[in-house]
């Protein structure tokens, strides 16, 4: 009894998810276009009724035929006007029909393309604004893949499903009220004969909903596989290693696993429908028969035998089109759920907060910075990245942060703009604790560059403007910026200068090299003109002539603000770099080892001076005296 109880309940949220979010599509559907909404509806309600108005039309002109033809065999009964009249009302019905058919068809279309457009940029939408960390997790991108992948045709096939079940239940009413009139027991006998077909189209839709969904990471894998054989990326590895036939075997194996898969439903869906059309075939045949004998014993006319014919006809048909449809509905329904699942998830790190530590939309002066106790472990993850860190930053003030990989240094910048939350301690920036202000107020205080930078496949002119979008249009600003990084001499030697496209995947675009790439993401850093400048490996791609000239007017142009002076949070494993901070913190294992000047660092004799010598050790003794002079 517990266990039916519980079965009982399952299928119970089970209706109940499936009408929130019946109720959840509605409203997108609306939203998305009232007029467009409530004229389909309308049609589809026009469309539904005019099988009823055909097949009486067309029983009546039988019925005038049928009386034209009791005439004595040596008479000539002439055809009635009431016989052309509705041979004309026929001609308009059908005319009728063939426009309605026709607005819907374009109705439908606009209002697809209309859904198709809105629910991708809802999904762009919550992806470019949900947490970083929920990219970390396996199970995330399987949703969002599923979701991306379903969701745009996914809903205007519901509509499509949903007009076509309107339109099928407003003839199936209209034709069950022919045959209730005459025999009130058909229509009940067709509907528990067709149940069977019911009950087979919901359970194969719901199992093509959870195959699908059970073989996200599958198809995930899948996605991968095949952007590793298209991409620009992977090619030189690809042909260089030989990789050709051992990824394409990846792929070539989960293509067979999909396709058996489908193939097994297939099969299986095949059988089940096969036996629901036999039961429903059967009841059928049985009813017509009745209706034969009805007409042979003199009990209804021709005329008669003709409309209840056609209705039951078109009753059986109309129930297997209801079956298909809601089968196809009920998939989905449960795809949409999936997509108001993602669509529900609500950024923390990212959630708008109410203060702003400034109301300039740009700041001029740069904050003090504090890391207080802060440590932090990266979600679904036990080991800690950083261990209790402290330390402060005066405005103006130009640190380092050197350590080995995995010290924790890019973890603290990711920390610092905002993209992750310490798990415990605080982040302050003039006293303010960063979880209370607003991303946009505290990211107005950053220029930041990351190792993994994106060179966008647009002209070179937009790819600094995304440092700042609102300045995009200005090339005097953008111009600036690349003369101070360095770019400008790149962007002289490119054939249609600012106005080329850096990369090749559009047309006449231009590849850049990766250290002329880095220039372009330096430029965008500088754009901001932000007080605060977080350099990521800035230079690891930049010759050294081209790194010291950078920096070497970076910090000079910075020294030259006076109490405005831009800070400068730099990592780097160049040494020749990082001894022109103002700062150097030593990181290890997440933990602030060593901090003080360059100078203080080497006296001191601990980590920094064994890495320092490490690095110059290849250049000899009398460089590495040069250095230490």
């Amino acid at each position: 009894m517990y266990i039916y109880a519980q079965r009982f309940q399952r299928k119970w949220r089970q209706v109940q998810q499936y009408v929130l979010t019946l109720r959840s599509l509605f409203q997108l559907l609306w939203r998305i276009s009232p007029a467009f909404f409530c004229l389909w509806l309308l049609l589809t309600l026009l469309t539904g009724l005019l099988p009823l108005v055909l097949i009486t039309l067309t029983s009546a002109l039988l019925q005038v035929l049928a009386q034209a033809t009791t005439v004595l065999p040596t008479q000539h009964a002439p055809i009635s006007s009431t016989f052309f009249l509705l041979l004309l009302l026929f001609a308009g019905a059908n005319l009728v029909a063939q426009m309605l058919q026709n607005v819907n068809a374009v109705i439908q279309e606009l209002y697809r393309a209309r859904c198709s457009n809105h629910v991708q940029l809802l999904l762009l939408s919550k992806a470019a604004e949900i947490d970083l960390a929920y990219f970390e997790h396996p199970e995330f991108h399987n949703q969002m893949r599923t979701a991306a992948n379903e969701a745009p045709f996914r809903i205007p096939m519901f509509i499509d499903q949903l007009m076509g079940t309107i339109t099928t239940l407003t003839t199936f009413v209209s034709l069950s009220l022919v045959l209730i009139l005459w025999q009130i027991w058909i229509v009940p006998v067709i509907c528990l004969a067709s149940l069977v077909l019911f009950a087979v189209s919901l359970h194969f839709g719901s199992r093509q909903v959870q195959l699908i969904e059970q073989r996200g990471e599958l198809e995930h894998k899948k996605f991968y596989f095949t952007t590793l054989l298209t991409s620009e990326q992977a090619a030189k590895e690809i042909r260089l290693f030989g990789l050709r036939d051992f990824l394409l075997q990846k792929v070539r194996t989960l293509l067979e696993t999909t396709y058996r898969q489908d193939s097994q439903l297939a099969w299986r869906r095949m059988w089940g429908a096969g036996a629901a059309d036999l039961v429903l075939t059967a009841t059928q045949l049985l009813v017509l028969a009745f209706t034969a004998l009805q007409t042979a014993l003199g009990y209804i006319s021709l005329g008669q035998f003709n409309l209840y014919m056609q209705s039951i006809l078109q009753l059986v048909s109309l129930l297997k089109t209801l079956a298909t449809f809601q089968g196809g509905m009920h998939g989905s329904n449960l795809f949409a759920a999936n997509l108001f699942q993602f669509l529900a998830l609500s950024p923390q790190v990212e959630a708008r907060r109410s203060v702003s530590l400034s109301p300039q939309p740009v700041p001029v002066r740069a904050p003090r910075i504090e890391f207080r106790d802060v440590s932090f472990r990266y979600p679904g993850t036990e080991q800690p990245v950083l261990h209790q860190v402290s330390f402060t930053i005066a405005p103006g003030e130009a640190v380092a942060l050197v350590g080995e990989n995995g010290a924790g240094k890019t973890t603290l910048v990711k920390l610092l703009s905002g993209l992750y939350e310490p798990t415990e301690g605080q982040i302050l920036l003039d006293n303010q604790d960063i979880r209370t202000l607003d991303r946009t107020a505290l990211r107005a205080y950053l220029s930041v560059i990351f190792q993994d930078y994106t060179i966008y496949h647009l002209s070179a002119y937009e790819n600094i403007g995304v440092g700042q979008v609102q300045f995009i249009e200005e090339v005097t600003r953008l111009e600036e910026a690349a003369r101070r990084s360095g770019l400008e001499r790149v962007v002289q030697a490119l054939p249609e200068g600012y106005e080329t496209i850096l990369g090749r995947f559009w047309e006449h675009g231009h590849e850049l090299s990766g250290g002329q790439q880095q220039l372009v993401a330096l430029s965008r850093a500088l754009l901001r003109d932000a007080p605060v400048l977080l350099l990521d490996e800035p230079s690891a791609a930049l010759d050294i002539y081209t790194e010291r000239r950078f920096f070497q007017q970076l910090l000079e142009e910075r020294q030259g603000l006076a109490s405005d002076a831009r800070t400068v949070i730099f990592i780097s494993h160049r040494f020749a770099t990082v001894r022109r901070a103002d700062r150097i913190l030593v990181l290890e294992h997440g933990r602030v080892l060593e901090q003080g000047t360059h100078d203080a660092l080497i006296a001191q004799g601990g980590r920094y001076a064994d890495m320092f010598l490490l690095q110059a050790e290849p250049y000899g003794p009398t460089d590495q005296a040069i250095k230490h002079g």
